[in-house]
């Protein structure tokens, strides 16, 4: 199972990205900021659920918003060790979640066409 997750860097003031971190991890304010401080992953997604990933993309696209400097990592447990993250680029990040929904999309056409019969 692969997994995606984002490791943030600390630029300026913790204070104006806590909220959105909070938010999206359910983490407190003193675990958000010794995770930025010690360069932690943050928001660790199964990169086959759409729920998740699209959850993800709305933190990264929240916190580039406000100009905090995010890092997105992949890893496969097929890969080089076991979840050895490699970072990804946004772009990515994006391409993924279009083949993920179109896997989906492809899956209930197949479902529905088989429930028909």
């Amino acid at each position: 199972m692969s997994k995606i997750a984002i490791k943030i860097s600390s630029k300026g003031p913790i204070n104006k990205y806590v909220l959105p971190l909070r938010k999206y991890t359910g983490l407190g304010i003193t675990d958000i900021k010794s995770g930025i401080e010690n360069k932690d992953f943050f928001s660790e997604t199964d990169a086959n659920d759409i729920d998740s990933m699209e959850n993800l993309k709305e933190l990264v696209d929240a916190l580039l918003n406000l100009g905090v400097d995010v890092k997105i990592f992949d890893s496969d447990e097929y890969g080089e060790g076991i979840f050895n993250y490699q970072e990804i680029s946004y772009d990515e990040l994006i391409n993924s979640i279009e083949r993920l929904k179109e896997i989906m999309e492809e899956l209930q056409d197949y479902d529905d066409a088989m429930s028909d019969e």
